[in-house]
């Protein structure tokens, strides 16, 4: 007897979300398994409010482009999950008939995928991972993961440049990038130290290490006494030595982390020091012009492996990347980890990867390996670098 099947995309969209939703469909429809395939739309609340719509008749044309396209074309949100709620959702799929339901998202749509596998045990449930901040467990790296580092490298690498042109205005410039509670985004920020050699060294603050204002300026002081100008890299989510954020602002009745490189460039000035702050902002995700290929192939590939997953009769699990590249001619196997084992966890940069002073060079070494491709225009940048530098490096211009 052929299944129903459905799909959510729930939390915030990468620039390759809805690649995984064109690989599960693709998959899907050159299937005998299925009946209908349904699309829930906005996330949880879809699944709750019962609005979904058919997606079993896209054509070739309209699954390509959906694996170019950020977003995330179902409808992605945030939504609690009550008692109630579940209930609701177990109601609605017995309506209408799903025996298969995929959840495509972060740490905390993992949870609430959880939450459903209990409260339907007569529904297969699996989860494909997304975010940007690669703060799940289960996988070597998330989707969505690898553009957004390309994109900060290409980024911060412009900034940097920007920032020696100007370096008798601006002294000291702090750039904000996204990652919530941990720095994986912010580490990827190297990339533009490693295309510019002999650039000042670019200073990185994690949420893997508390911080300190009086400690952030005294570093401020000993960059300024020997380079014209400094580059700061700051994540959204650092906190103090209390476990407090530096900076937070509500939206939607939830606090969110961000603001701290604004706050920081303010408390420069009012030291005297010319400071200016910029804030990647959502482009981080939502970009179309930095998406690294890998990225977007294994998207597809961890789609496509959902419906192989399902059709073994697994349930209650996340799909993960392997730590070993994919062949994506041969073909390859997602790895698997149980929903209970990783659901609402979040998985914080390795400490092999960190030092006092910054982000260690292995770090960088396996992002460039994982994402299989230099920055945009790299050897432009490193010959103009060269060319502005050559009379200044390591001395004051």
């Amino acid at each position: 007897m052929k299944a129903n099947v459905a799909i959510v995309q729930a939390g915030g969209p990468t620039s390759v979300l809805n690649a995984s939703l064109a690989g599960f469909l693709e998959a899907a429809a050159s299937s005998s398994q299925y009946n209908q395939i349904l699309g829930f739309c906005n996330g949880i609340e879809g699944l709750i409010k019962n609005r979904a719509m058919c997606l079993g008749g896209l054509d070739k044309a309209q699954l390509e482009a959906l694996k170019n396209q950020p977003g995330a074309v179902l409808g992605s949100g945030r939504y609690p999950l009550t008692p109630e709620g579940l209930s609701t959702i177990r109601s609605n799929l017995q309506l209408r008939e799903i025996s298969q339901l995929v959840l495509v998202g972060g740490n905390g749509t993992m949870w609430a995928a959880d939450q459903v596998a209990a409260a339907c045990p007569d529904v297969q449930v699996v989860g494909i991972p997304k975010t940007v901040d690669n703060d799940l467990w289960g996988t070597d790296h998330s989707p969505g993961y690898l553009s957004a580092a390309k994109f900060i490298g290409e980024a911060v690498r412009s900034l940097a440049l920007d920032l020696w042109a100007m370096r008798n205005f601006e002294r000291v410039r702090v750039v904000e990038v996204m990652g919530r509670n941990v720095g994986w985004l912010a580490a990827a920020a190297s990339l533009a130290q490693i295309s510019l050699p002999d650039y000042p060294p670019i200073h990185y603050y994690l949420p893997e290490h508390s911080f300190d204002l009086e400690s952030f300026f005294t570093k401020v002081n000993e960059h300024l006494n020997n380079y014209p100008c400094m580059l700061v890299v700051v994540s959204e989510g650092i906190r103090s030595a209390a476990g407090n954020p530096i900076a937070e602002f509500e939206i939607g009745g939830s606090k969110v982390p961000g603001g701290a490189a604004q706050m920081l460039s303010s408390e420069l000035r009012n030291r005297g020091i010319p400071s200016r702050s910029e804030v990647l902002g959502i482009l981080q995700r939502a970009n179309t012009w930095s998406v690294c290929e890998r990225d977007r192939q294994e998207a597809i590939f961890l789609g496509r492996q959902a419906v192989e997953v399902l059709g073994q009769g697994k349930s209650k699990v996340m799909l993960g990347l392997p730590t070993e590249a994919i062949d994506f001619v041969e073909g390859g196997k997602a790895q698997l980890a149980e929903l209970k084992g990783i659901a609402g966890l979040e998985r914080p940069v390795d400490p092999c990867y960190l030092t006092e002073s910054g982000i260690d060079p292995s770090f960088t070494t396996w992002l460039q390996n994982k994402m299989g491709e230099p920055l945009a225009d790299a050897n432009s940048a490193r010959q103009v670098w060269e060319l502005a530098a050559e009379q200044f490096v390591n001395k004051m211009g």
